[in-house]
C-alpha cells in the first residue's frame, strides 16, 4: 500500500505545480506553452489513417486538443487559435493541407477544436481539484463538441442529411476517440488532486 500513498502524494504535488503554473506564469510563458501544444497538435495531425467510406481521416489530434485545454486552462483556446492560424500559413493540417482546410470537408472539426478547448480550458482554469469521473465528463463533452461541429459542417459541405453526416463523420471514430478521451482524462487526472 505504500506505493498508493506515494502515488497520491506525487499526484498532489503535481497538481499544485500545475495550478501554480496556470495562475502565476506570465504571458510569454503561457504563449510559449500554447505554441508547444499547437505544434503537438500539428504533429498529431500527421498521424492519419484514411478509410474508403469517409472523407474524414483518423488522426491523433483529439487527444492533444483535450489534454492541452486542461493543462493550459484559458490558454487552451489560444493554442488552438495558433494551430489554425499557423496551419493555414504553413500547411500543417492533416495531410499537410494549407488554408483550404479551413473551408474544406474537415473544417468543422478544426473549429470544434477551438470550441472544445474553450470549454475545457475555462473549467480547468476555475477548478483545481478533480475526480476522474469529472475529468472524463468534461473531456467527453469536449469530444462531443468536436463531433457536433464536425458533422454539422460535413453535412453542409457534402449536401447530405444529418443522419448520413453522423454515420460517416462520427460513428467510425467513436471507439478510437473514446480511447483518446480516456487517455487524456487519465493523464489529466495524474495532474490533479482527488476531490474529497
Amino acid at each position: 500500500m505504500w506505493f498508493l500513498t506515494a502515488f497520491e502524494s506525487n499526484r498532489s504535488h503535481a497538481a499544485k505545480r500545475l495550478h501554480q503554473f496556470r495562475s502565476e506564469a506570465g504571458m510569454p510563458v503561457m504563449l510559449s506553452a500554447a505554441l508547444l501544444f499547437a505544434v503537438l497538435t500539428a504533429w498529431a495531425a500527421q498521424v492519419r489513417l484514411l478509410l474508403p467510406f469517409t472523407p474524414v481521416p483518423f488522426t491523433g489530434q483529439v487527444l492533444v486538443v483535450l489534454l492541452g485545454g486542461f493543462v493550459l486552462g484559458r490558454y487552451g483556446a489560444v493554442s488552438m487559435g495558433m494551430y489554425l492560424g499557423l496551419g493555414a500559413a504553413f500547411g500543417w493540417f492533416s495531410g499537410m493541407a494549407g488554408p483550404s482546410a479551413l473551408t474544406g470537408v474537415t473544417a468543422g472539426y478544426l473549429f470544434g477544436f477551438v470550441v472544445a478547448a474553450i470549454l475545457i480550458g475555462e473549467l480547468a482554469h476555475r477548478k483545481e481539484e478533480w475526480s476522474f469521473a469529472q475529468i472524463l465528463l468534461v473531456m467527453s463533452l469536449g469530444a462531443l463538441i468536436i463531433y457536433a461541429l464536425g458533422a454539422f459542417w460535413l453535412g453542409l459541405y457534402l449536401h447530405i442529411d444529418v443522419a448520413t453526416a453522423v454515420l460517416i463523420g462520427v460513428v467510425p471514430f467513436i471507439i478510437v476517440d473514446a480511447l483518446k478521451v480516456a487517455s487524456a482524462s487519465a493523464a489529466a487526472f495524474l495532474l490533479t488532486t482527488r476531490r474529497a
